[in-house]
């Protein structure tokens, strides 16, 4: 049964979506129905439609490092948009497969989509650099083949580099050129997601470890120099890595010392123990070094374009309540919760048919506004 207070928001959804077929431009509207299908079907998991994409990979040589980047092109017609489109922390990196459908997917749909090849992210490094990329690919943008009548550009990022994103937009060299943000499944506070990964939490009923776990590996592999002993550090680098790509420990290396062996306990021990004083100590360790150039509080004043927040409602990796927080503290934002993703992958449990009804009206409304500064 659907009570007549979720009756009446469906009807009130209804209404704006029709607004807009009715009142605004047809090629806005038919952007957005397209759009939020096309989201709504990456979401479910199901494969993306071959589209009118140019692909090509850039490279760049300034003072002696390499810059690359994977570029994604509309065939039919010149874009007018732009987009920075950074990954997540992942070994595929910018070849992630969902990465490169929702690169097709916005470029096949007029968005001329930059997606840098991220190296620190490939190897599951957190710092402060690939906000330097960033904002290097960004000023790449109007130089580029495709670009000549690209108004407006933005930055988009997913998960870790969602904020990334939301922080270089806000520096002072391009946050009056920065057209627009999108984070999908961004972090407001690192310190508040740090602490709820190490935590002990009741064990799922299962015989692998949590997703969360994956988050709690690389900020481990952040505070490795911690640890006096070479060979401690070298087997734990091994062992973190071994388990971010294949969520499987090797067994522990008999040169570990009694203190690396405390680190290898804390990386592979059941998701209902704990260490709270390794816990502590890394914490301490880290939030001067690295943590304090992550957090974004202090860069969301300095943000002047509009931010578009997208996140999982059951995302096991970084709450919701992130993007709640990060549309809480922004000036210009929208924010869309959907019951369809988890952290950016399909929710194992379909949503019941007025979740489904509510959450489609909801995107609709949500593309509506993002298609404005991408049409």
């Amino acid at each position: 049964m659907v009570s007549c207070s979720s009756k009446l928001k469906y009807w009130i959804l209804a209404a704006v979506a029709a607004g807009i077929l009715l009142w605004n431009p047809l090629d806005r509207a038919v952007f957005s129905v397209r759009l939020a299908l096309s989201l709504q079907k990456m979401a479910s998991g199901a494969a993306a439609q071959p589209a009118a994409v140019r692909e090509s990979k850039v490279l760049h040589r300034v003072n002696g490092r390499e810059y690359e980047a994977l570029t994604f092109r509309p065939v039919k017609s010149p874009a007018t948009s732009a987009v920075v489109l950074v990954a997540g922390l992942s070994e595929q990196g910018c070849y992630h497969p969902r990465l490169l459908a929702l690169s097709r997917l916005l470029a096949g749909m007029g968005v001329l989509v930059v997606a840098p090849d991220i190296r620190e992210f490939r190897d599951f490094q957190i710092s402060a650099e690939p906000m330097v990329q960033i904002l290097f690919w960004f000023d790449q943008v109007p130089g580029m083949q495709g670009a000549e009548r690209v108004r407006t550009t933005g930055l988009a990022g997913i998960s870790y580099s969602g904020t990334l994103a939301l922080i270089t937009a806000a520096r002072p060299e391009i946050r009056d050129r920065v057209g627009f943000v999108a984070a999908i499944g961004p972090y407001a506070s690192l310190l508040r997601c740090v602490r709820n990964w190490f935590a002990a939490s009741p064990s799922a009923p299962n015989n692998y470890f949590p997703t969360r776990f994956y988050a709690k590996w690389i900020v481990m592999r952040a505070a490795l120099d911690m640890l006096d002993a070479p060979e401690d550090r070298n087997s734990l680098q091994g062992t973190l890595k071994s388990l971010l790509i294949r969520n499987q420990a090797p067994p522990a290396d008999s040169v570990l010392t009694a203190e690396g062996k405390r680190w290898y306990r804390l990386a592979t021990l059941p998701e209902n123990e704990s260490d709270p004083e390794l816990t502590r100590e890394i914490e301490s360790y880290l939030v001067p070094r690295l943590f304090s150039q992550l957090e974004p509080q202090e860069a969301l004043p300095g943000i002047h374009c509009p931010v578009f927040l997208i996140h999982g409602a059951y995302d096991d990796l970084i709450p919701p309540g992130e993007s709640v927080e990060l549309h809480r503290q922004l000036a210009d934002s929208r924010l869309l919760i959907s019951p369809f993703l988890t952290h950016t992958h399909p929710a194992g449990t379909p949503p019941s048919l007025s979740k489904r009804i509510n959450a489609s009206l909801e995107a609709l409304v949500f593309c509506y506004h993002l298609s404005g500064v991408l049409r």
